[in-house]
């Protein structure tokens, strides 16, 4: 049976506890508003969090494992910090003693019901994992619902089920900075369209704090995610709104351990490099981990005409890589374009620049000869891990947000696959990276 654990990370404070705590609803907010902005998090084996927005008769979530059958009714408490970009209320659960590989059906509130899955056995394989960056809300950018309806549904020109278990969204979520926080408030209604039954792992990117235009900062995104292994940055306390931890963190999911990186605040990739050394390095002796894979917002390698690569960044990476081979992949967004490296001249890792989550695009300037594929078009990233490989599809968006490149939407741009030794062993030479073909 599901425990509820109540997260409360006021400055300073990031304590766990067993209760339930009654809210009144806020003047001005209808008592019977309908839960929405649901999404939710992978904490671990046994453990995921929610959060949403709703009327006080909408803070409860029912889940079981059958559907219509729920054995577990949990009531949620107000995140710390609160975001601001509406009166809300906003509630967040944080529940535990859930079992692993299980499909949990849920119901949050009068909402329909949806489901969630727990992560696999330690080592295990065979999942799917999707991708994008840059996205913002249909307020201001048409493509942005197109692209959430797709990564929703199985693609039909990719083999077999490849809905994404879970997203990793490297940054610049809504743009509530440049536009306004009602376009914060969208954006998580336009996920809806999969993250009630996908997680959301996010990393921040420069438009959650760098800027701030009707109160839009990290209050508004760090009191919407809980994330597992959390961790505090030095240099993160310029960024409004920011409290301790949650700069960024790591997971495990199957046989792959994916770890996020910061922002570039002063002293925060070296920062980064110091606990990733040690983060890989127990992978690296972790019979279960076949693969690491980092992922944040700005791109040591691109060659976007918006934004180049982070040379530092770059070199964090390779001297990572030259100890630990299980790493072999880095994704990113910031520029506004698709883009593939060759492992050979980037220091033995895959490099992905893969935003394409529905806003404008950037260009391209002169393509290097690291770069392998590039695209001016929206897109998305879905990868199938396996035992000793990824297979990797970037998949068309809608056409718009200024492309300068065709393709039709649904189509595979692009295919890669980085293969791998033994589940447990080192590689030597490292892990090969084989072009299955590439697009137009």
């Amino acid at each position: 049976m599901a425990r509820l654990s109540l997260r409360h990370h006021a400055r300073g404070l990031r304590n766990v506890a067993l209760a339930a705590l009654v809210h009144v609803t806020p003047v001005g907010i209808p008592a019977a508003m309908a839960a929405d902005q649901i999404h939710w998090t992978l904490l671990g084996q046994s453990s995921v969090a929610f959060n949403w927005r709703g009327s006080a008769s909408e803070n409860s979530i029912r889940l079981g494992t059958a559907p219509g059958n729920y054995s577990t009714t949990v009531t949620a408490q107000a995140p710390s910090p609160a975001p601001t970009s509406s009166a809300g209320p906003f509630w967040e659960a944080v529940l535990t003693g859930l079992q692993q590989n299980t499909l949990y059906y849920y119901r949050i509130g009068t909402n329909a019901e949806h489901t969630f899955r727990t992560p696999p056995a330690r080592g295990s394989a065979g999942f799917w994992v999707g991708e994008m960056a840059d996205v913002g809300s249909s307020l201001a950018y048409s493509t942005v619902v197109p692209t959430a309806n797709m990564i929703a549904q199985d693609n039909p020109n990719i083999p077999g089920d490849d809905r994404p278990r879970f997203l990793l969204v490297p940054g610049d979520l809504t743009y509530g900075d440049d536009k306004g926080e009602p376009h914060c408030d969208q954006h998580f209604n336009d996920m809806m369209a999969w993250s009630q039954d996908a997680a959301y792992m996010v990393a921040w990117g420069n438009h959650e704090w760098d800027t701030a235009v009707g109160g839009d900062d990290l209050n508004n995104y760090e009191g919407r995610f809980v994330f597992p292994n959390t961790q505090t940055s030095p240099g993160a306390g310029s960024a409004i709104g920011n409290g301790p931890g949650d700069d960024w963190y790591w997971f495990d999911y199957g046989n792959t351990r994916f770890i996020a990186y910061p922002e570039p605040y002063s002293g925060a990739w070296s920062d980064w490099r110091t606990k990733a050394d040690a983060i890989m390095a127990a992978a690296q002796t972790d019979a279960a981990i076949t693969f690491i894979i980092t992922y944040g917002h700005r791109p040591p390698w691109s060659s976007g005409a918006d934004h180049g690569g982070e040379s530092s960044l770059a070199g964090y990476m390779a001297a990572l890589k030259v100890k630990y081979s299980k790493y072999v992949m880095n994704i990113a967004g910031h520029s506004h374009h698709y883009e593939r490296t060759d492992p050979a001249q980037t220091d033995g890792l895959l490099h992905l620049v893969a935003p394409g989550g529905g806003s404008s695009l950037g260009g391209l300037s002169t393509q290097p000869s690291w770069s392998v594929f590039r695209l001016d078009h929206l897109q998305h990233v879905r990868m199938h891990i396996q035992a000793n490989r990824i297979d990797g599809y970037a998949v068309c968006g809608p056409a718009g947000a200024g492309n300068g490149d065709n393709c039709t939407q649904g189509t595979i741009v692009d295919q890669w696959s980085i293969v791998s030794g033994p589940v447990g062993a080192d590689v030597t030479p490292p892990a090969a990276v084989k072009d299955l073909g590439t697009g137009p």
